[in-house]
This record gives C-alpha cells, sequence and structure tokens, in this order.
C-alpha cells in the first residue's frame, strides 16, 4: 500500500496526539489514572478479530491466528509511516486508534488485511471503525498512555471502558455492519513483517498468557486493583527474571524451518511462485542472522552482538487494554501462587481473569530498522492469550452483579 502523503494527514490538528503524549517509565505508574490522557474525540477506533479464533486454535493453527493478528497492525502503521499511532496487540486481533484524516486509508489497509487472511490463512478477519465521539456518547471513555519500554521504542496502553465497547460494538451480528470496513479498495504492505525466530522456551517452567480485568467500583478502585495485582506479582518473582523471551532460548530458524507463516504474509498466498520466493528471502535472511549472532559481527544494521537484548527490551509482554494482559515465565510454585491470589481476589468481586498455560512463547515481528525500530509481539504457544479469554469470559458471564 503506497503512503499517505504528509499533507493529506495534515488536516486534522491532533494527528501528533500519541506522540506528544508524556512518557511513562515504570510499568506499575500505568494504573494511576494521571498517566493517561483522553483519546481525541475526533479520532477513532481500529478493532480488528479473527473470526472463530478460538476453534481455529484449537485445530493447532495458533500461529496462523497470531500472524494474521499482528499482520493487522503492520498493515496499518505502514499505510501511515509519518504517524506513531497507538495500537494493542491481542493475539487474535488488535485495538488501534487513528486520526480522521487516516480513517480512509486505514480502511483500505484493513480491507487488504482481510484479502490475506481469506486467500492466504483460509481465516475470516472482521475489521472494524468506531468513532470515539460515539463511544463518548455511550458513556464510555478511552484514555491513553505512552509507555516506554526501551530508547527505541514506545507502547500505547488504554484504559477506561471505550477500547471493549468498540470491541462489542464491531463484533455484535446485527449492528457491527455499520462499523465494518466494508468493500472497495483493498491494499496493504505487509514490509517489516518477520516470522524467524523458534518458539521459545520457558526458562523457569511454564509460559503463563494472562488476562486480569477489574470489576467492581469506581475507576480508583479498579486502579488499586491492578496495583495490587502487579505488587503481589513483584513479590513472587523478580520482573526481569519473568520476561517470556531470554537471550538464552532466542534462535533463528534453521535452513530446514518452513517460514511458511512469513512466506504467506509476505506474498498474499499459501503457495506459488511469490510465496517461495518470500521463502528463500526468509531462509536466507534467517541463515546470515545465525551467522551474525554467533560471531557477534554486524552487517545491514544488524548487530549480532546488540540485537537479542534489543528484541527482549523491545517486546510486549505487558500491556493495559481495559484489560491487564500479560506472558510470564514462572516456575510452577510461582504461577500456583499467583493464580491463588487472583482466585481470592474473584471471589472478593474485584476481578475476573483467564489463564492458558504453554511450554514457550512465540514472537512475531514488526521490523522498520534492524537498528532499533523493531517490536516484537509476543503471545504464549497453543493459544495463549485467546484460550485465556475463554476463562475470562465465562467468570465475567458468572461474576455476581449489583
Amino acid at each position: 500500500m503506497g503512503p499517505v502523503t504528509c499533507d493529506a494527514l495534515a488536516s486534522s490538528a491532533d494527528d501528533g496526539f500519541f506522540a506528544a503524549l508524556p512518557e511513562v517509565f515504570e510499568f506499575a505508574d500505568l494504573t494511576l489514572a494521571s498517566s493517561y490522557r483522553p483519546a481525541p474525540p475526533s479520532w477513532s477506533v481500529v478493532v480488528t478479530d479473527v473470526c472463530g479464533s478460538t476453534r481455529a486454535i484449537e485445530g493447532g493453527r495458533y500461529r496462523d491466528v497470531n500472524a494474521v493478528g499482528a499482520a493487522s497492525i503492520v498493515a496499518v502503521r505502514n499505510a501511515l509511516p509519518e504517524l506513531e499511532i497507538p495500537y494493542v496487540f491481542g493475539g487474535d486481533g488488535a485495538t488501534l486508534l487513528v486520526p480522521p484524516a487516516a480513517r480512509s486509508a486505514a480502511a483500505v489497509a484493513l480491507r487488504g488485511v482481510r484479502e490475506l487472511a481469506h486467500d492466504a490463512f483460509a481465516l475470516d478477519l472482521r475489521a472494524g471503525i468506531v468513532p470515539v465521539a460515539e463511544l463518548i456518547a455511550g458513556g464510555h471513555s478511552i484514555g491513553v498512555a505512552r509507555y516506554r519500554a526501551s530508547s527505541s521504542v514506545r507502547f500505547a496502553m488504554f484504559t477506561g471502558t471505550g477500547t471493549s465497547a468498540a470491541e462489542r460494538l464491531v463484533k455484535d451480528a446485527e449492528g457491527g455492519r455499520r462499523y465494518d470496513v466494508g468493500e472497495g479498495e483493498a491494499r496493504a504492505s505487509f514490509e517489516g513483517f518477520e516470522c524467524r525466530w523458534q518458539p521459545v522456551p520457558s526458562q523457569r517452567g511454564r509460559v503463563a498468557s494472562l488476562l486480569v480485568a477489574a470489576v467492581g467500583g469506581d475507576a480508583n478502585q479498579r486502579s488499586r486493583t491492578y496495583r495490587d495485582v502487579l505488587s503481589t506479582l513483584d513479590g513472587l518473582c523478580d520482573p526481569e527474571a519473568s520476561r517470556p523471551i531470554s537471550v538464552r532460548g532466542l534462535k533463528l530458524g534453521t535452513l530446514f524451518e518452513d517460514y511458511s507463516i512469513e512466506s504467506r504474509v509476505r506474498s498474499g498466498l499459501p503457495a506459488g511462485k511469490a510465496f517461495e520466493r518470500a521463502r528463500r528471502h526468509a531462509r536466507r535472511q534467517a541463515l546470515m542472522g545465525r551467522v551474525l549472532l554467533g560471531l557477534g559481527a554486524r552487517a545491514g544494521g544488524f548487530h549480532g552482538r546488540t540485537y537479542r537484548q534489543e528484541l527482549i527490551r523491545n517486546t510486549d509482554f505487558r500491556k493495559f487494554d481495559d484489560v491487564l494482559r500479560m506472558v510470564l515465565d514462572l516456575s510452577r510454585t510461582e504461577l500456583d501462587a499467583f493464580v491463588a491470589f487472583l482466585e481470592e481476589q474473584r471471589r472478593k468481586a474485584r476481578l475476573v481473569y483467564g489463564v492458558h498455560e504453554a511450554g514457550s512463547a512465540l514472537i512475531t515481528c514488526f521490523v522498520r530498522s534492524y537498528e532499533g525500530d523493531h517490536v516484537h509481539f509476543v503471545d504464549g504457544a497453543d493459544g495463549g492469550y485467546a484460550l485465556a479469554a475463554k476463562q475470562l469470559k465465562r467468570q465475567w458471564a458468572d461474576r455476581p452483579v449489583g
């Protein structure tokens, strides 16, 4: 997809909203209302979701589902190269915010992702755009924070009920049609999408995909619930040690990997000449990366001595989007103790949660530059966030109301 010109985007005075937000340096501070600023009413919430993702994951297609979810972020980011826009990866989809001047370009890109999902993965992607002003009129709010994960990467965090409400509107069987991106021009660039790292095995016991949603009380009470969750977790384990991606576990694929995920995304096809070209390219790049990592050498902006450490810092293993989402590497004792704490808080009607365990974590990458500007979407293997969401939804439906 061709880039949107700066002149076309300059028509909106608040296009620079996210880039201008003050940076938050401590993850725990993201539980504070003061870390967030209201999303501009003129902006829109973009929601993408792989339809039937749970069935696909249970059929062993979790990497396909992850790839399509991440591809929606890559496509919208590539369609708006001059803008820094907030987004959160959810495993089987994503949530993004776009300014009014970018809405049509985002829709074109999303229709391109929808075609990719259908043609290359035999999956259906739901993609909708909901005006923030409509959500505010419905009594919802969206707060946005800018979290500094590393010297090169800032991740967005959302608070308030607006993003969850937008997701419900887009997914609604009848009413969701008015938000759908519809038919029309469909073009997307997936430049920078990479899927070359092998699954990263747990170094401590289990990789846990965790979802926690505070319930009941006002915004301050919910904020206290999240702070209690994070402080309890910090008391159980070292936050750095619990990162799901480790230098020891990071291994690029070999020449014998099939690289079909990246090849399908890059070519838009499940087979054929373009697919094979993309696969050969991925294999060559992975082989070169393995050599540079082994030698600690540098070439083409890729620094074998430091890239693994950069990658670890640039992962989105913890995030907020009206739900606390974490992928953590925990010992059996730590995970059992943390789940016991969550269950106790659930019985007190303070929160609902979902947890999925796996033996490894998956990484899907968006690389604009090997010298810092690369982000890495992390999920647990075998279903991760999507299967954790099943438990959270059951608890949400069963929670006492009133």
